[in-house]
């Protein structure tokens, strides 16, 4: 998603900068005010404040002095209701409901003090909190406002410039590959929720949980029909013993894995909707790919190889085998070994065909994926080791550690194409079910306690180690193995010349199918053919890449930086010059140029495609430079055709040239066709 996709909201927030001013007012006095801000994301809505500030849609002080009045106004309203009415908020949803929300700002503010409404300001689950608190507890106001106005000067730009960074950031990380900013975007976003969520799910659960627990037990407790089936529930969910509540999750866990995994079977043999998503879900990724990109999700998917995964398991096995923790160790040979048994079998039983073919054998096979269910159960049933001797704390944060490295080990299947999206999300419901069904065996009989750092060390250890041993080992062939599938176009010479030309892509295009740039170059013939022949029409050769510190000095003219390389079709431009643009020291003219994946027959010469953009530098809080694209593409592609001595070229124009860009783009259709002259 480039920053053009968000263009009409840039426009339309520069035009009402008031109205948006009193959006932000609005979103930080919500977020601020008692009972709303428990649901009010307002972290994420100022992050994305900033990230408008960095586009240069809203400015910065304007916007930090509204979201710092909009607090001291949200703080000050949730005082006044507590000093108004005291006790009588304790009786109100959901603090009637949910106690310990209160209870803990409560006993945030007797530890602190005043300064609590400082603190407190900065503390996710007790902000919203803290003023109605001090207000409940008798603060005097003229103090109460001192610290909420001082509290609320640091709380904005520490909120929203983190967003601005981001940004410009993200604005910079568009110009290195549009693509790969929407990967690690997504990727942030992701971990973020995924985190948040899980803390958020125990706080917001935590109550039903323990009602649902009781409701069991006295059900299971009580007399009448089916009193075998009642006494198996009561020792299985027995209040006097601790891994009662351990039990009833993990058989929650199982009848979802389950249902979803025999859902998930059901529709890759009957092809029902989900396996119509896979080739969407496939392309769409694809389109998201970039060199650097699959050098990270190589190295991630290599994470979850067998080699690491048994490297893992054995280390594991040997540390519980010294301990002689004999019934641990063999429901922890039972998960692996079952697991990848299980999945062999499955495989071979449907011979599902992958994307396109990577591995001989059994592996050849798509369904489900290994490296998802074995992540899962090996990674998984490690935490029910571990976290058996932990506090909850320790638990949550070992729960979320796993749970964010088994995600991205299956999500780097999905981006390289190894599987198709029901494979990842078949493997991982059933490396879950396994997990959660011996996890119920596991915390039935009692065992003898573990070492939890002890353990942890050993499996990390081991999945450094083997980690670092098969990315090394096997990073360069997994390149080869894992690139991007092109095809080779043959054509003839006069063919392309007149007409063939038009079957080569016209646009860069994003991940939604949006048009990004038009390509108004195409060169048959070498680049360094190309390259001599423009150094001597006054382009150059850019700064190398090594330089792109240079970027933070913002008193540099365009030329004298260095170009951030852009991608296009999971690669980068294969060459790339800079031309000056007379008396402006701001801009510059810049040529890329990417394979077209195409040949002419009669001289084997290969075809590149590219663009021609002018690039002005623009200056967010004059702390670095960011480069951004013009929208008139004619004026750069003249300054090119005007360049080109010595080669056979003419302009070609295409029929239709609208697409989504067509209000903010001037291009009219002209395509610069150059060929290198046959060689005598």
């Amino acid at each position: 998603m480039a920053i053009t996709d968000i263009q009409p909201l840039l426009d339309w927030t520069a035009q009402h900068s008031h109205w948006a001013g009193a959006a932000v007012f609005f979103v930080s006095l919500a977020e601020s005010l008692v009972l709303v801000g428990l649901f009010i994301p307002g972290t994420l809505a100022m992050f994305g404040v900033g990230a408008l500030v960095a586009a240069g849609a809203l400015n910065l002080w304007a916007t930090l002095a509204w979201a710092a009045a909009g607090a001291i106004a949200g703080d000050g309203i949730s005082y006044w209701l507590g000093h108004r009415y005291r006790g009588q908020l304790r009786t109100l949803w959901p603090f009637k409901r949910y106690p310990q929300l209160m209870a803990r700002g409560e006993a945030f503010f007797r530890r602190h003090g005043d300064k609590s409404v400082l603190l407190g300001r900065f503390v996710g689950p007790v902000r919203p909190v803290i003023p109605a608190v001090a207000g409940i507890l008798g603060m005097p106001p003229l103090r109460f406002y001192f610290v909420n106005i001082l509290s609320a000067l640091c709380w904005a730009p520490v909120y929203i410039l983190p967003g601005v960074v981001f940004g410009a950031s993200l604005g910079l990380a568009g110009a290195v590959a549009t693509r790969l900013a929407v990967l690690i975007a997504l990727m942030l976003l992701a971990v973020w929720v995924g985190t948040w969520g899980i803390r958020h799910a125990i706080l917001w659960l935590q109550t039903p949980f323990e009602a649902s627990l009781a409701h069991i037990q006295a059900w299971a407790a009580a007399p009448g029909e089916g009193r075998s089936f009642r006494g198996l529930v009561n020792a299985l969910f027995d209040p006097e013993k601790p891994e009662s509540r351990a039990l009833l999750v993990f058989a929650g866990l199982l009848v979802l894995a389950a249902w979803g995994f025999f859902g998930i079977l059901e529709d890759v043999v009957t092809r029902d909707p989900l396996v119509l998503i896979d080739s969407s879900v496939y392309h769409l990724l694809q389109g998201l790919r970039t060199p650097f990109g699959d050098s990270i999700m190589i190295a991630l998917t290599e994470l979850g190889d067998a080699a690491v995964t048994l490297t893992a398991v054995l280390a594991v096995l040997l540390w519980l085998s010294w301990k002689r923790a004999w019934r641990a160790a063999a429901y922890w040979l039972a998960a692996a070994g079952f697991a990848a048994a299980l999945t062999m079998a499955i495989k071979a039983g449907l011979g599902r065909a992958r994307p396109f073919p990577l591995y001989e054998g059994p592996s050849i096979f798509s369904f489900p994926s290994g490296h998802a269910t074995m992540s899962m159960v090996t990674y998984g049933f490690l935490a029910v080791l571990i976290t058996r001797e932990l506090s909850p704390r320790g638990r949550l944060i070992a729960f979320t550690a796993i749970i964010v490295l088994v995600a991205l080990i299956a999500f780097s299947r999905l981006y390289l194409g190894a599987h198709w999206l029901s494979d990842v999300l078949g493997g991982l419901a059933f490396g879950m079910a396994w997990v959660a069904v011996l996890g119920i065996a596991y915390s039935r009989h009692s065992a003898a306690a573990l070492s939890p750092r002890g353990l942890m060390i050993v499996a990390f250890s081991a999945l450094l180690a083997g980690g670092a041993w098969n990315v090394a080992m096997r990073h360069g062939a997994d390149t080869l193995r894992y690139a991007v599938r092109q095809e080779t176009r043959i054509m003839a010479q006069q063919d392309w010349w007149n007409d063939t030309w038009k079957t080569l892509p016209a646009w860069r295009i994003d991940i939604e199918g949006e048009y990004e740039q038009p390509l108004t170059v195409q060169w048959a013939g070498s680049l360094e053919s190309l390259h001599h022949r423009l150094l001597t029409s006054g382009w150059r050769d850019p700064l190398p890449e090594k330089s792109l510190l240079l970027w933070l000095d913002t008193t540099r003219p365009a030329m004298r930086l260095p170009l951030l390389p852009r991608a296009h079709d999971g690669r980068y431009e294969a060459l790339a010059l800079v031309y000056p643009v007379l008396n402006r020291d701001d801009r510059r003219l810049v040529l890329r140029l990417w394979p077209a994946d195409t040949v002419l027959r009669d001289q084997g010469q290969p075809v590149w495609v590219g663009t021609v953009t002018q690039e002005t530098l623009r200056r967010p809080l004059s702390w670095f430079n960011l480069p951004q694209d013009s929208k008139n593409f004619d004026q750069p592609r003249q300054v090119l055709l005007e360049s080109l001595v010595d080669v056979r070229v003419r302009l070609a124009r295409r029929a239709n040239t609208l697409g989504s860009e067509e209000e903010r783009i001037t291009w009219d259709g002209w395509v610069v066709l150059a060929i290198e002259l046959d060689k005598p």
